[in-house]
C-alpha cells in the first residue's frame, strides 16, 4: 500500500509540473513586431481618418502571414503589434489599397518584410510617378507578371481599410524609396533641374514688374495696380508649380494643396485681366469719360469681383473633386515629375471659367479696336485709354497662349513638355518687355527716380532731364509727348 501511494504521489508532481510549464508558454523566439497605422481598436474609414471598429461593424485586424510559396504560412509566427506610422524622414509616404479586383496586392513574410505586388507600368521608371504603385524592378520576358518592390520593417505600416460600400481592404503606408540619381538621363536633367530654374527666372521676371509698378507712384493707377496683381498672381502660380516638382519632400495633401493654390492663382489672373479689358472697353463705350469715381475705389469693386468669383469658383472646385471623385491626372516625368492629385471634375471647373473669359475678353478686344478706329481725335484721357487698351491686349494674348499651352502637358508627350517649359519662360519675357521695357513713360519714370536718389546721375543718359534741370512742366510735357505716341 506505501509503494502504490508513492507512485501515485510522484505521477502527480510530474504532472503539476508540466502543466505549469505549459501555463507559462515561453515563445520559442522574441516577438515579431508588425507595424499597425491605427490603434488596436481602430480601423481606416473612407476619409483616410482612424475610427473606432465598433463605429464601423468590423472586426479587429490581425496580419495574415504568408509564405515564400504563396500559401498560408504554418505555423503562424508569434507577432506583437506596434501603433504608429513609419518615420519616412524626408521621403514621402503613399497610401496603398489591396482588395478583391485592385490593380496591388499586399503581401506580409514571417520575417515582417511587406512586398508590394503591382501590374502598373508606367509608375515603374526610377523617379518616375508611384499613383498606384513602386517597383525597380523589370520583368523583360514576361511584361503582364506583377512586379513587386519589398518593405522593410520600419517602412511601413498596416490596417484594415473600409471602402465604399463596405468593402474591406488590406491598407498600408509606405515610405517611397528614393530614385537613383542618374544626371546622365534628359527627362531628369529637364525636370530636375532645367524645369525649376525656369520658375525661379519666371518669378524674378514676375516680381520685377510687380515691384516697379509698386514703387513708382506715378504708375500706381488703376491699370498699374491690376499688372502688379496679375504678376502677383502669377508668382504664386509659379511657385506652385515648383512646389509640385520635388516630389520627395511631399506629400499626397501637399499635392493637393499646391494644385488648389496653382490652379486658383491662374484662375485670379485671368479674372484681373477681364477686369482690366472691362474697365477699358466701358470707358471707351462711354459718352462721358470724366467718371467720379476714383481708382482706388474702382479698384476696391474689381477686387470685390475678382476675388469674390475666384474664391466661389475654387470652392466649388475642390466640392467637386471630393464629391465627385474621378480618375487622377498624371504627367510624365519630363512635365513636373510629380501627381496631379487635382481631378478632372475640379480641373474643369477651373479650366471652363478661365475659357468663358478667353471669349469674353475677345469681344471687350474686338470691340473697343472698333470704337477707337472711329474716334478721329484724342485727348489726354482717351490716348492713356489707348495705352492701356494696348498693354491690355499684348497681356491677354501672351496669357492665352501659355494657358494653351499648359493644358497640352495633360497629353504624355515630351515634345509638349519641353514647348511648355519654353513657353513658360517667354512667357515671363514677354510680360517683362510689354509692361516696362518697351514702355518709353515707366523706363522715364525709373531713370528720373534713379537721378533723384543718386547724387551723381551716372544712371541717366546724356541729354536727359537731370535732378536741377528736370522741372515739372518739362516732366509733364514729355509724359504727354510719350502718351501720345504710344
Amino acid at each position: 500500500m506505501s509503494l502504490q501511494t508513492g507512485l501515485l504521489l510522484l505521477w502527480l508532481a510530474v504532472a503539476a509540473k508540466g502543466s505549469a510549464m505549459n501555463d507559462l508558454d515561453i515563445p520559442e523566439r522574441p516577438a515579431l513586431l508588425i507595424p499597425k497605422c491605427c490603434a488596436k481598436e481602430e480601423v481606416i474609414n473612407q476619409l483616410g481618418h482612424c475610427q473606432h471598429m465598433n463605429e464601423t461593424g468590423v472586426t479587429m485586424w490581425k496580419p495574415k502571414f504568408t509564405g515564400e510559396d504563396g500559401k498560408d504560412a504554418k505555423p503562424q509566427p508569434y507577432y506583437e503589434l506596434i501603433i504608429g506610422s513609419p518615420g519616412c524622414e524626408q521621403q514621402q509616404l503613399w497610401s496603398i489599397f489591396s482588395h478583391a479586383g485592385a490593380s496591388d496586392r499586399l503581401v506580409l513574410y514571417p520575417s515582417g518584410k511587406l512586398r508590394h505586388y503591382t501590374r502598373d507600368k508606367e509608375s515603374l521608371e526610377a523617379g518616375g510617378e508611384f499613383s498606384r504603385s513602386i517597383s525597380h524592378e523589370p520583368f523583360d520576358a514576361h511584361p503582364d507578371e506583377p512586379r513587386f518592390y519589398d518593405f522593410l520593417q520600419g517602412h511601413y505600416c498596416l490596417d484594415k481599410a473600409i471602402l465604399e460600400g463596405g468593402r474591406e481592404s488590406l491598407y498600408a503606408q509606405v515610405c517611397i524609396p528614393k530614385p537613383l540619381t542618374d544626371w546622365t538621363n534628359t527627362e531628369f536633367l529637364i525636370s530636375r533641374i532645367v524645369d525649376p530654374l525656369c520658375h525661379i527666372f519666371c518669378i524674378v521676371c514676375f516680381l520685377s514688374i510687380a515691384i516697379v509698378y509698386f514703387i513708382l507712384p506715378q504708375l500706381r493707377d488703376l491699370v498699374g495696380n491690376i499688372i502688379t496683381t496679375i504678376s502677383i498672381c502669377l508668382i504664386v502660380s509659379q511657385t506652385a508649380d515648383l512646389v509640385r516638382t520635388f516630389t520627395e519632400f511631399s506629400s499626397h495633401v501637399s499635392f493637393l494643396v499646391a494644385d488648389a493654390i496653382l490652379y486658383t492663382a491662374l484662375l485670379a489672373a485671368f479674372f484681373w485681366i477681364n477686369s482690366m479689358g472691362y474697365y477699358v472697353h466701358r470707358h471707351f463705350k462711354s459718352s462721358n469719360v470724366f467718371l467720379r469715381s476714383t481708382d482706388g475705389r474702382k479698384y476696391c469693386y474689381y477686387s470685390c469681383y475678382v476675388w469674390g468669383c475666384t474664391a466661389t469658383l475654387g470652392v466649388i472646385a475642390l466640392f467637386a473633386h471630393f464629391m465627385f471623385p474621378s480618375k487622377e491626372t498624371s504627367t510624365t516625368m519630363v512635365c513636373s515629375a510629380n501627381q496631379r492629385n487635382v481631378g478632372w471634375m475640379g480641373i474643369a471647373v477651373f479650366f471652363v471659367p478661365v475659357a468663358v473669359l478667353v471669349i469674353i475678353n475677345f469681344y471687350f478686344w474686338r470691340s473697343t479696336a472698333h470704337t477707337i478706329s472711329r474716334i478721329q481725335s484724342f485727348g489726354r484721357i482717351h490716348s492713356k485709354l489707348k495705352y492701356s487698351f494696348q498693354m491690355f491686349v499684348k497681356i491677354f494674348l501672351v496669357m492665352t497662349i501659355a494657358w494653351l499651352f499648359f493644358m497640352l502637358t495633360w497629353i504624355p508627350s515630351p515634345i509638349l513638355c519641353y514647348i511648355n517649359i519654353s513657353t513658360n519662360i517667354l512667357q515671363a519675357l514677354m510680360f517683362l518687355y510689354i509692361c516696362v521695357l518697351s514702355q518709353k513713360r515707366v523706363t522715364f519714370h525709373l531713370r528720373k527716380t534713379c537721378c533723384y536718389d543718386n547724387c551723381i546721375c551716372t544712371c541717366c543718359r546724356p541729354g536727359e532731364p537731370t535732378p536741377e534741370t528736370c522741372e515739372w512742366g518739362e516732366e509733364m510735357h514729355y509724359i504727354d509727348t510719350l502718351d501720345n505716341f504710344n
